[in-house]
Order: structure tokens, then C-alpha cells, then sequence
């Protein structure tokens, strides 16, 4: 009989594939245990997940265990946005996971993370303005430190940049480089970092979680390389200084708020390959003057481009067959549009407050109209439709001019 020997990389390995994240829909139906302040589930292997914490301490030193039940995980968001201001917290040696967002804008300091701490969620320290260190206990096969950034080995991941770990001086700008071989910028990785105006991405970058870069206020340029393929939601969200991001050629989507509230994004160049845009893609991009979606894209979703104060012209492909509720709302700079032919529908506020748009032909192949589509827009607005067209049955039923041809 052949003797199968794993090694304790390999064992780890195979553990971390096993781990299944457990969503909060799934923790909130099962009934929670409280003990000492903390409100807790028990997992399969009898151990305890804390869930929650009650208590009002500023200096923590969580328990190894609850009413004899070890504790080996830290839930996502168990301590997130705690209302006492939690300056240090000591996490025992028998946790070995810690979930998303566990101490998310807390007023964590610095954190050691121990020994036995083998898998963790999206960034659990995401959105702490006061932390500035983190440590790996001696004998950590997952996580480690570099250069006062925290990665994993495993899936070669940047897990969590510090706030304060690159603590400028004043009026300095601040640059980050990704090591070299990082594949993964997890989810809020760089969450609420504000003293990096620039950050270098490495040509082995694969993957950006949703909201890797948000709130990132001091950020102002951005390129990423055509290594990465896949974009989470919300990447950039109200990164309010970025003016320039250049995408990757290979590109197939664009995700949903990747750019929400980027005030002042001016110039993006959305690649040939992109065939689906999210919905709030652009949403309150006031800086941005100029759009062309490619061919290939279907629909233009909910409010991509609201709030887009400065749009003044868009391309849109002969591919679109919808436009969604909300997508050029409070577009006030938007004077001319051309609807293809293939569009069916228009979403309701569709092009409300557009407030410079004086004239749009929609063709008859759309049969539906949402309600309030045009509120707001020029007082000279016309409707250019056919004589049989839901346009034109739209405008009479709504008050708005139009000119049958």
C-alpha cells in the first residue's frame, strides 16, 4: 500500500480550500449565543465564531474561549464601525480565521495577527484611519508583512494596506509600488487610505476587488496593466481626486459603481472588448466631458452615466437595445444624443434634468417609456418620432413637444 505523506504547506492549503465563507443572511437565521459580551455561533467542529461584540472596552484582549467552547473565527464585521473607540485588541492564539470587514473602521492602531490565523476574508482592517502597523507572529505559513503591507502567500494577495503606513509629510506625495508577482488587490484593500496620491500595479496583477481602491481620496491617476481581467464593484468608489484611469485592453466588463461618485474623472477609455457597463458605473462623475460605449454592449444600465454634469456628447453603439431608468439623469450638459435604431426601451428619468437637451429623435422601434423620463429637461426640448410611435403617444400623454416625421 502506497503511504501518502502531505505536507504542512499542502495540509494548510487544502484547509483553505475547504474554508466555505458563511454569508451574514446565513449567520442571522441561526440563533445567537451570548457570553461575556460577545454574541457568538458555534461551528461545525464545536468551536465558536464570535459575531459581535457588546462590550464598551477601548483595550481588548478577546477570549480563547466561550463557555468552553474554543474560539477559532472572528465573523465578518463582528467589531465593524464599533461605537467606542477600540484603540488595541489582542486576538487569541486559537483563532485561525478572521472575516471580512471584522474590525473595519475601528480606531485600531496596530494589530498582530497570530501564529494560527490561516485564512481571512476581504481586508478586516479596511477604513482604520489610525492604523499604522501590523505584524505576523513567527511561524505564520499564510500572511506576512512587507514594506508594512499585509499579503497572503496562498492566493499571492494584497490583503491590507495601512492607512497610516505610508504617513507622509506634510504637503508630500506619497507612491506606492505592488511587489512584483501580487496577483490579487482584495476587496478594501486600500479602503480609506488617504496619503497615497499614486499606486504602480505589477504586470502579474490578475484581480481587483470591489472597492479595492474606494475612498481613496488622495489618489489621482491610475493605470492598470492588461494583466487583469476581472474588476470588482465599486473598485474606485468616490475616489474623489482621480482624473485619469487607463483600463485594461482585454477588459470585458465594467462592473457596477466602479467609478461612483469620482468627481473629478475626466478622462477614461472604456476598451473595444467591454460588452456589459454596470449600473451607477459613472454615476456623479461631474468631470466627465466625453463617452463612447462599445459595440457590443446591449444595454445601458441604471443610472451608468447620472449625475454626469459635464457630459456633454455619447457615443452609443448600434448594439443597444435599452436604455435603463436613471442612465443620463442630470446629464444638464448633454445637448445632442443619437438613439439607435435597435433600442426597445427607455427606463423612467431616463433623460430627466437634462436640462440642455433641446431635441432627441427616438425611433419607433422603442415600445416602452418610463415615467418622468423627460421632467426637467429644456423647456424647447422636441421629440422627434413617428406617427405611430409609443414616442409619440408618450409626449401627448405628457406634455411634450414633439414633430412627426
Amino acid at each position: 500500500m502506497k503511504k501518502i505523506v502531505l505536507s504542512l504547506t499542502a495540509v494548510l492549503c487544502l484547509a483553505l480550500c475547504l474554508l466555505i465563507p458563511v454569508s451574514a443572511e446565513e449567520i442571522a437565521k441561526e440563533p445567537a449565543l451570548e457570553s461575556e459580551g460577545f454574541s457568538y455561533r458555534l461551528l461545525e467542529d464545536g468551536s465558536a465564531e464570535i459575531l459581535k461584540y457588546t462590550g464598551k472596552a477601548l483595550q481588548l484582549v478577546l477570549p480563547e474561549s466561550l463557555d468552553g467552547h474554543p474560539v477559532t473565527s472572528i465573523g465578518e464585521e463582528a467589531f465593524y464601525d464599533y461605537s467606542y473607540s477600540m484603540e488595541n485588541v489582542v486576538i487569541p492564539a486559537s483563532v485561525t480565521h478572521i472575516g471580512s470587514n471584522a474590525f473595519s473602521s475601528t480606531d485600531l492602531a496596530e494589530i498582530e495577527i497570530p501564529a494560527g490565523v490561516i485564512s481571512m476574508g476581504d481586508n478586516p482592517f479596511g477604513y482604520c484611519m489610525r492604523l499604522k502597523t501590523i505584524t505576523v507572529a513567527e511561524g505564520n505559513p499564510a500572511f506576512y508583512v512587507q514594506d508594512g503591507v499585509l499579503f497572503c502567500r496562498e492566493d499571492h494577495s494584497l490583503v491590507c494596506f495601512p492607512n497610516l503606513a505610508a504617513d507622509p509629510e506634510e504637503d508630500e506625495q506619497v507612491t506606492y509600488t505592488v511587489p512584483a508577482g501580487t496577483e490579487i488587490i482584495r476587496g478594501d484593500a486600500f479602503g480609506g487610505v488617504e496619503c497615497l496620491s499614486g499606486i504602480l500595479l505589477p504586470d502579474s496583477l490578475r484581480v481587483i476587488g470591489s472597492q479595492a481602491f474606494g475612498f481613496c481620496f488622495g489618489l489621482d491617476s491610475l493605470t492598470i496593466p492588461d494583466s487583469v481581467t476581472e474588476l470588482g464593484d465599486a473598485a474606485f468608489d468616490t475616489c474623489a481626486y482621480l482624473g485619469r484611469v487607463v483600463l485594461p485592453a482585454g477588459l470585458k466588463r465594467i462592473p457596477s459603481m466602479l467609478f461612483y461618485e469620482c468627481e473629478n474623472l475626466y478622462d477614461v477609455d472604456i476598451p473595444e472588448t467591454v460588452t456589459e457597463i454596470g449600473d451607477s458605473a459613472f454615476d456623479f462623475c461631474g468631470s466627465l466631458e466625453h463617452a463612447r460605449i462599445p459595440d457590443g454592449v446591449t444595454t445601458i444600465e441604471t443610472a451608468v452615466f447620472e449625475g454626469c454634469s459635464s457630459l456633454g456628447s455619447v457615443g452609443i453603439p448600434d448594439s443597444v437595445t435599452e436604455i435603463g431608468a436613471h442612465a443620463f439623469n442630470g446629464c444638464s450638459a448633454l445637448a445632442g444624443l443619437q438613439i439607435p435604431a435597435a433600442v426597445t426601451k427607455i427606463g423612467a428619468y431616463a433623460f430627466s434634468f437634462c436640462s440642455s437637451l433641446k431635441e432627441l429623435v427616438i425611433p419607433d422601434s422603442v415600445q416602452s417609456i418610463g415615467e418622468h423620463a423627460f421632467d426637467f429637461c429644456s423647456k424647447d426640448l422636441v421629440i422627434i418620432c413617428g406617427p405611430d410611435s409609443c414616442a409619440k403617444t408618450y409626449c401627448e400623454q405628457n406634455g411634450i413637444s414633439f414633430r412627426v416625421e
